[in-house]
C-alpha cells in the first residue's frame, strides 16, 4: 500500500511539474492563452513566487561567481600591497550578491504591480484582483532567462558582451510586452490601457522618486555650499 501510495505521489508530482512547465511555455508562445488558463486554473501565488527565485536566484549565482572571480584575482594581485584576504571574507560576497538580487527581484515584482494595479483599478475604473496580478507578473519575467543566458556568455568571453547586450534588451522589451498582457487579461481592458498601466505607470512613479532624490540631494550640496561661503 504505501509503495502504491509513493507511485500515486511521484505521478502527481510529476504531473504538477508537466503542468508547471506547460505554462512556463505557454508564456514564451502563447501568453494570450496561457495567462487565461493560469486565471482559469486558479494557480497560488506561491508558484510565480517559485519562479522568481528561481530565475533570479540562478542568475544571481551566475554573475556572483563572475564577480567572485574578478575579485579574487583583484586581490591576489594586489596581495603583495594589502596582504592575504580572508578567503571567507571574500566568499561571502557571491551569497550576499545572491540575496540582495532576489529582496530587490521580489520588492520589484510587488511594487510593480501595485502601481499596475491602481492605475487600472482606480483611474480606468475596471474590476481585477491584486493577488491575480501578482501571479501574472511573476510568470511575465520568464524571458528573463534571456538575461540568464547572456550573463553566462559573458562570463566565458568578454568579447560576446554585444550578444549579451541583446539578450538583455530582448528580454526587458518581452517583460513589458508581457506585463500589458497580464494587466490587459486581468482587468479586461484594451492594450493601450493595459500599458499605460503597467509601464507608463511605473516609469511616472520612478521619474518622480528619482526627481525628488535629485532635488533633496541638490538641497543637501546648496546648504553645504553656503554654508562655507
Amino acid at each position: 500500500m504505501e509503495k502504491i501510495g509513493d507511485e500515486m505521489s511521484e505521478k502527481g508530482m510529476s504531473g504538477y511539474f508537466s503542468a508547471f512547465l506547460s505554462r512556463i511555455g505557454g508564456v514564451f508562445l502563447a501568453p494570450d492563452a496561457a495567462f487565461k488558463q493560469i486565471i482559469a486554473d486558479k494557480v497560488g501565488v506561491w508558484e510565480p513566487f517559485l519562479l522568481i527565485l528561481l530565475l533570479v536566484g540562478i542568475e544571481g549565482a551566475v554573475f556572483a561567481s563572475f564577480v567572485y572571480r574578478v575579485i579574487l584575482a583583484i586581490a591576489e594581485s594586489l596581495s603583495y600591497l594589502t596582504g592575504n584576504v580572508p578567503l571567507g571574507l571574500l566568499g561571502a560576497i557571491p551569497w550576499i550578491m545572491v540575496i540582495l538580487m532576489v529582496v530587490v527581484a521580489l520588492i520589484f515584482w510587488i511594487v510593480v504591480a501595485g502601481i499596475a494595479h491602481i492605475s487600472a483599478k482606480y483611474i480606468f475604473k475596471s474590476e481585477g484582483s491584486f493577488v491575480q496580478l501578482l501571479k501574472l507578473y511573476g510568470y511575465s519575467l520568464t524571458p528573463y532567462s534571456l538575461v540568464i543566458l547572456g550573463t553566462v556568455l559573458l562570463g566565458i568571453s568578454w568579447a560576446t558582451w554585444p550578444l549579451s547586450m541583446f539578450f538583455n534588451i530582448v528580454a526587458t522589451f518581452w517583460v513589458v510586452l508581457l506585463m500589458a498582457v497580464a494587466v490587459k487579461h486581468n482587468y479586461n481592458i484594451d492594450v493601450g490601457k493595459a500599458f499605460i498601466s503597467s509601464f507608463i505607470g511605473p516609469m511616472v512613479v520612478w521619474l518622480i522618486i528619482v526627481s525628488i532624490f535629485w532635488a533633496w540631494l541638490w538641497l543637501i550640496i546648496s546648504s553645504f555650499a553656503g554654508g562655507f561661503v
